[in-house]
């Protein structure tokens, strides 16, 4: 016989139940808003949350003196703090078709007719207010806790796409507010970027546009390829009637801005967010919702705002997709700077139109906590629809047996101790002569960011090391044809190919050499601003870290990896070896040649692929004519480049009346025929 609980029992359980939900949420806030590292999916966290909102509605007496939902806070102590013209609210959320109705209605009832709403793609980026006074951008600031905010004007100012100067009629303060994003293209290369370098990819767009804006160093944040999207004012939007209004007069400005699409009633309402989640995909950047909001801007001030999010919007949000696999096994990869990054090595699952294999772990922290055994049965989910992430465990499913994963004390391929420097949560191999560092260092130096010899690849590299024709850089510029062509499956045209590729970066500008020689926390924009300040090696050899420290955008870190670098002995020796095989260790200006009159001064958009050329190879050439490329199609640029199979650009392009460009068009220009178009 099962006895009934007492009263005071059942409360005491509930009061766990909501101070143990309340404690998890905090930390939660913690790493999504605060960390830029959420450790669960949206859609968990909303589960979350609903739940507690769920128990204090129906035990009212239970919630005792407890404050409002507030806005989660990502401020950080080293930045300065400025409080909003008006508050800064975050959006309710839904998941499902009756929540969304009941929230229609409730408008409906409130205005006592049928409501126009404005339906716009939910960017899943970081939520920037921009503050204009008399039309000049004097700062920006994140959400902060909805009050106030972080200042982080000077990595905003890097923001290609953003509007400094706009023609504000009304004059006075003006708050532009929108989001902040990087592009998927963008997120993909950051992430190749960073995996070639041995480091963990980021999880998905939003963490790494978060976190973007908290650098504290304007050129890191300036190769992060930041992209804004303005969606609304704040303080000093009164001469508006209707959201719509808002979104022309953005637009008017040169800001960047989704096309909203007008609907009434639940019927349309649905039908329409049916068509843009199919269409989503298309969008340049991750989207994980669509945003519904009331037109009419005199019926949201009587509709009002709760105390942490307005009661005219909310968020229909896409539940993400999923699936379960097993977990068969953890295996190390070692990347080219000695970071060790544990891999999930999955039973295969078809997820988001691919077939999934690896995911990554990111380190031994994450292994632990989410208790991870061989064995067990996991939950993928794509972050971004791009990568595999596993965000559960199910532990119901765990066989007999599953085995704890003990992280190695060795690395995996030479078998020197791993250790663990400072507060890194990543663990290291110390050993330079480790066989997947040399390999991952060469793959770097020779990678089309770097020196671009693009008959190098992985596979040919693994045949030269294994048969001894390379170990260091230098030994790529000593290949000999003859031996090269006694190579198993190499041939006489194979190795002239190699050679003939291998000439030409003897010639690359001294950035690139820089940026191959894969010195710690020095990617291309940084090789880029040390050679605009010092145009020759033998300048930032000899360079101490007080004087590499005065370069803007050079912090602590980078100043002193870079010192360190040529500090060391062998370096210096790779460096002098270099030169000795003709290398440039001098910066040459490039010069633009006759046909710069098509490409000098103009901007340009690029979609599609090139058999005639790699698109790297394609930006090359346009920079050295005085052209510039930008990632994202806006009214700014001149002209988009198209080639086979465009994408979401193309549309766009036609949409805003930009001059579309041809393979055709672009060889004529290149070879000094035609006038521009």
């Amino acid at each position: 016989m099962v006895l009934p609980l007492e009263e005071d029992s059942v409360e005491e359980l509930l009061l766990e139940e909501i101070f143990l939900l309340e404690w998890e949420i905090a930390d939660h806030d913690r790493r999504y808003y605060g960390e830029a590292d959420p450790a669960i999916s949206d859609g968990d966290y909303d589960a979350l949350r609903r739940r507690l909102d769920s128990l204090l509605a129906q035990h009212p007496h239970l919630a005792g003196e407890r404050e409002p939902r507030k806005v989660g806070d990502d401020r950080r102590e080293k930045f300065q703090k400025r409080r909003h013209l008006l508050p800064m609210r975050s959006l309710s959320n839904t998941y499902n078709a009756e929540e969304l109705e009941q929230f229609i209605h409730r408008v409906e009832r409130a205005a006592g007719r049928e409501v126009d709403f404005v339906l716009e793609p939910k960017i899943d980026g970081a939520a920037l207010t921009l503050v204009f006074r008399d039309g000049e951008l004097i700062y920006a600031l994140t959400r902060g806790n909805g009050e106030e905010g972080d200042d982080v004007t000077a990595n905003v100012l890097t923001i290609k796409n953003l509007p400094m100067k706009i023609s504000a009629v009304s004059g006075g303060m003006l708050e532009v507010r929108g989001e902040v994003y990087v592009g998927r293209e963008d997120f993909l290369r950051i992430n190749g970027e960073r995996e070639a370098d041995g480091f963990g990819p980021f999880a998905n767009a939003r963490n790494l546009a978060a976190g973007s804006l908290k650098l504290l160093s304007s050129s890191a944040a300036a190769s992060r390829c930041l992209r804004f999207i303005a969606y609304e004012m704040g303080f000093g939007d009164g001469s508006f009637s209707s959201h719509t209004e808002v979104l022309d007069a953005l637009r008017l400005w040169n800001f960047p801005t989704n096309e909203g699409r007008i609907a009434r009633g639940f019927s349309a309402i649905w039908e329409h967010i049916g068509r843009l989640g199919t269409s989503r995909r298309d969008y340049p950047f991750d989207t994980d919702g669509i945003v519904l909001k009331v037109n009419d801007r005199k019926l949201r001030e009587k509709l009002g705002s709760q105390a942490a999010a307005p009661r005219w919007a909310i968020a229909y949000k896409f539940s993400p997709e999923r699936a379960e696999t097993v977990l068969e096994d953890i295996r190390l990869q070692v990347g080219r700077t000695g970071v060790v990054t544990p891999v999930a090595e999955l039973s295969p699952v078809h997820l988001a139109g691919s077939t999934v294999r690896h995911a990554t772990l990111h380190n031994a922290d994450e292994i632990m906590r989410k208790d991870l055994r061989i064995g067990d049965t996991v939950v993928l989910e794509k972050a971004g629809e791009i990568i595999p992430a596993v965000v559960a465990v199910r532990k119901e499913k765990r066989p007999m047996g599953a085995v704890v994963y003990v992280y190695p004390g060795n690395c995996p391929a030479c078998s020197t101790p791993l250790v663990r420097i400072g507060g890194e949560v990543a663990h290291r191999c110390l050993n330079p002569d480790c066989p997947p560092q040399i390999h991952r260092r060469i793959a770097h130096f020779a990678s089309r960011g770097a020196m671009d010899i693009n008959s190098l690849g992985p596979q040919r590299i693994e045949q030269l090391l294994q048969f001894g024709l390379i170990r260091h850089f230098s030994d790529i510029f000593r290949l000999d044809g003859e031996r090269l062509a006694n190579l198993p499956r190499m041939g006489e045209k194979s190795a002239q190919k190699l050679l003939d590729s291998i000439a030409p970066a003897k010639r690359r500008p001294l950035w690139r050499l820089l940026h191959g020689l894969g010195i710690p926390h020095v990617g291309a924009e940084t090789a880029k601003l040390l050679v605009k300040k010092w145009p020759s090696m033998n300048s930032f050899m000899s360079l101490g870290e007080e004087e590499l420290l005065a370069c803007e955008g050079i912090g602590a870190i980078v100043a002193a990896s870079i010192f360190n670098f040529f500090q060391d002995d062998d370096n210096r020796r790779l460096i002098g070896e270099l030169a000795s095989l003709g290398l440039r260790l001098e910066e040459i200006p490039e010069t633009t040649t006759a046909e710069s009159s098509h490409f000098s001064g103009k901007k340009f958009a690029i979609s599609g692929s090139f058999k005639e050329f790699a698109r790297e190879e394609l930006i090359r050439s346009i920079e050295a004519r005085g052209g510039t490329v930008r990632s994202a199609v806006s009214v700014k640029i001149d002209a988009l480049i198209v080639g086979d199979g465009p994408g979401s650009k193309l549309p766009e392009a036609e949409r805003l009346g930009i001059p579309i460009i041809g393979v055709d068009v672009l060889l004529r220009w290149f070879s000094a025929e035609g006038p521009w178009e």
